[in-house]
């Protein structure tokens, strides 16, 4: 129970973190830019990583990765940060397709009706 009213604090946190990046990249005038500042940032502070130190609990990926880095003396945060690595590496090759998919479905219906 302590660990679920724990992940609750952290998603209720993550969540009013997210609502202040929205905020803030609301002025962002690039969608692409925008939409990719906006994922990241929910990557980096919901993705869950496993605590190296007490096996069987988790926390968001970028504190463990902290934690590990900074505070433990043989500590290693390479292996949360992989993980951050490739779930932003995922979401941005994501964001990239969906802007493309789009680019090319716009340029389409602006071509049928020119031609249409």
């Amino acid at each position: 129970m302590d660990e679920l009213i724990a992940w609750g604090v952290v998603v209720l946190a993550g969540l009013g973190a997210l609502a202040g990046v929205f905020v803030l990249s609301r002025r962002i005038g690039s969608p692409l830019v925008r939409s990719s500042v906006r994922c990241l940032a929910t990557v980096w502070l919901l993705l869950p990583w496993s605590i190296q130190v007490v096996p069987g609990h988790y926390a968001p990926a970028f504190l463990v990765a902290l934690f590990e880095g900074v505070f433990r003396a043989d500590g290693s945060a390479r292996a949360p940060l992989i993980g951050l690595g490739l779930a932003s590496a995922a979401v941005l090759s994501l964001l990239l397709i969906v802007s493309l998919v789009r680019r090319r479905s716009a340029a389409a219906a602006a071509e049928e009706r020119t031609t249409g």
